[in-house]
């Protein structure tokens, strides 16, 4: 079923998505807002077998800040990457800067 075009969802592709009972099902797919990361700090050209989670390792330093390369980038899912496309580095941001307190 097609999307009112009066819709607020209207113009959002449509999917097509096994419900539980394993029937066809079409879901709008919905937009997700990028928060805005600053200029990135640098670029990088994914190679065949990386992952969001080696890179973000490589370029991050910890792979568990795959998240801020899906969001400093278009991608939404970390399975779209793929082989040729250059993603931005993004800087640091305040859930991923390091911070020391000096105590002597």
């Amino acid at each position: 079923m097609p999307v009112d075009p009066t819709s607020r969802f209207s113009g959002l592709p449509l999917l097509q998505v096994q419900g539980p009972d394993g029937t066809p099902r079409h879901v709008v797919s919905l937009r997700i807002p990028r928060p805005d990361l600053g200029p990135p700090v640098g670029r990088h050209v994914v190679h065949e077998g990386e992952g969001v989670d080696l890179l973000a390792r490589r370029l991050l330093g910890d792979e568990g800040l795959w998240w801020r390369l899906l969001d400093a980038n278009p991608v939404i899912h970390p399975f779209d990457i793929e082989a040729g496309q250059i993603l931005e580095i993004p800087g640091p941001g305040a859930a991923t800067a390091v911070t020391r307190a000096r105590t002597f």
